[in-house]
């Protein structure tokens, strides 16, 4: 008998494949540094990702900030807008106000004497510029002062519409519409 408990039944077969090509060795160093790589490539899109969300932040503030100045801007024009529009309708009314400085100066000079205007108000109607509403009240005055007074008005193209004249005591409330009349 012999010593061996087992014997090898197994034939002799030769290699059913080949060994792989030294290159191959390669594989795994290949594999380990797409590993880092990719690695590497992660941490830097990582910090790229929180570097652009600090920009984010900074871009957000300074639209807001270029926002808050823009709602101050246009209000600041705004406001100069609406001052503008005031100073248009002051413009107006002093424009409108030339006709009226003569039939003032006019109503003065006309009354001597002891002849006192305790009132004079001079109303125009913007839808009808040519026609004055004259209301006065004269005191120390007669008749005769009135016509005067119209003789004035009539001196600067204007005609009195419709007077009206009432006699308290020492005063005469006259009132009037002045036409202008365009020769």
């Amino acid at each position: 008998m012999s010593d061996y408990l087992c014997h090898d039944f197994k034939s002799l077969r030769p290699d059913v494949s080949r060994r792989l090509p030294a290159t191959f060795r390669f594989v795994p160093i290949t594999f380990y540094l797409a590993m880092v790589g990719s690695a590497y490539f992660l941490t830097m899109d990582i910090l790229s990702l929180r570097k652009a969300d600090q920009a984010l932040l900074v871009a957000e503030q300074m639209v807001q900030e270029k926002t808050s100045a823009k709602e101050k801007f246009e209000a600041d024009k705004h406001a100069i807008d609406v001052e503008k529009a005031k100073a248009e309708q002051l413009a107006k009314w002093v424009e409108g106000t030339r006709v009226m400085q003569p039939i003032c100066v006019e109503a003065a000079r006309a009354l001597r004497g002891e002849v006192r205007i305790a009132e004079l108000s001079l109303d125009r109607n913007s839808q009808l510029p040519a026609q004055i509403d004259v209301s006065l009240r004269l005191t120390g005055a007669e008749t005769s002062h009135v016509a005067a007074l119209e003789n004035a008005f009539t001196k600067l193209n204007y005609r009195s519409y419709s007077p009206q004249q009432a006699r308290t005591k020492d005063v005469i409330d006259y009132r009037s519409t002045l036409v202008f009349v365009n020769e």
